[in-house]
């Protein structure tokens, strides 16, 4: 088995996630990890087992011994170090948004077509067993028709106006709340049904316009959505609806996708992840363990326990980028033959939120 020399440049919060995922994997070596500052270089060394750790993303895309770069930085600086890697040959694995605009992602998506490299996006929700199961489903026609796919993308980290930091509310990005989270429900809808958004009603709200700095006291003046309301239309004609707020008390990382139709309805909900919930009429409701001895044989190669001993989150992410690696290995990047999101997925996201800015400022629906 061939092993890939990976850097992942950023060490926050994701590119934490992205090493421990990584080192579940036998055929990837993580040679180099890039932070922020230098006084972070020995702290990470003592902490993580990698050759190298430098402050320079530069270096590490230049390294001709890296084939894959994991872009985990902040997303004023995704289309830079996206398109770096790019050129320099290396396959590229990257956090959503693709980039701030479409234009930009677009610019990202065509340049990876060109340079015939493997790419992905990290919308790795679709990676988890139960909504492979939900997707396997509904395309068997066990739902029947689809009515309406309702849901929710909620969490808490900014309902107080003193709930600033920079990296919480960048004011890089037009949007927060509908890049953040709500990508994540639009594509995971979007992969189940079989079918993506194509035009949308928007309606995004700044609860707090004025938000204080608690390191500072300064007052800072709040541009981008904190909740958003979102009517839409897939491309087969299903009506639906969402809400993405990252002001919502209780709610830790609350994103539940619902698909009615007019045999039955599933719904998944992240925070229960190894459960699908089935609405029956004339019989009782159902609540399933997706569990090999029951599901859809194309589901059983995302399942590594069994039911009862519940996947996390970090499953998931280690799903995603177990076939992002097994596509580089056979080339199925090559022939698009991949589950996983790629930059074309990426590219859909930002057109989605750029529909969505515009429907807030013009009241109307819009198309992608």
């Amino acid at each position: 088995m061939k092993k890939y020399n990976v850097a992942i440049v950023g060490m926050g919060f994701i590119g934490k996630l992205h090493y421990d995922a990584l080192r579940r994997l036998p055929n990837v070596h993580i040679r180099t990890i890039v932070v922020h500052r230098e006084s972070e270089i020995p702290l990470v060394k003592q902490a993580y087992d990698v050759d190298i750790v430098t402050t320079d993303w530069r270096e590490a895309v230049a390294d001709p011994q890296i084939q894959v770069i994991h872009n985990c930085t902040p997303n004023a600086l995704h289309d830079e170090v996206n398109l770096a890697a790019i050129a320099a040959g290396k396959h590229i694995y990257a956090e959503k948004p693709m980039s701030l605009t479409t234009q930009g992602a677009e610019a990202v998506y065509e340049a990876a077509k060109a340079a015939g490299v493997a790419h992905g996006i990290n919308y790795q929700y679709r990676m988890n067993a139960a909504v492979q199961e939900m997707r396997g489903r509904i395309r068997s026609g066990e739902l029947g028709r689809p009515l309406y796919v309702s849901g929710r993308y909620l969490q808490e980290s900014v309902a107080r106006m003193t709930d600033y930091t920079p990296r919480r509310i960048p004011e890089t990005s037009p949007a927060r709340a509908l890049l953040d989270i709500g990508v994540h429900w639009a594509d995971t809808s979007g992969f189940v049904l079989g079918a993506p958004i194509r035009k949308v009603y928007a309606k995004m709200y700044i609860h707090h316009p004025i938000r204080i700095d608690p390191a500072t006291g300064r007052e800072i003046h709040v541009r981008s959505d904190d909740t958003t309301a979102v009517m839409v239309e897939f491309a087969d004609g299903t009506p639906g609806s969402a809400l993405f707020s990252k002001c919502m008390l209780g709610h830790k990382n609350d994103l539940s996708v619902t698909v009615s139709g007019d045999q039955k309805e599933y719904t998944w909900n992240q925070e229960r992840c190894d459960l699908l919930e089935v609405g029956n009429r004339g019989l009782g409701n159902e609540t399933i363990y997706v569990d090999k001895s029951c599901c859809l044989p194309e589901t059983a190669a995302y399942l590594t326990l069994p039911a009862g001993h519940a996947p996390g989150w970090q499953d998931a992410e280690k799903n995603a980028l177990l076939a992002f690696y097994g596509s580089i290995e056979t080339e199925a990047y090559l022939k698009g033959a991949v589950d996983y999101a790629t930059f074309a997925d990426g590219v859909w996201g930002n057109r989605f939120v750029d529909a969505c800015l515009a429907s807030a400022r013009q009241d109307k629906w819009i198309e992608l």
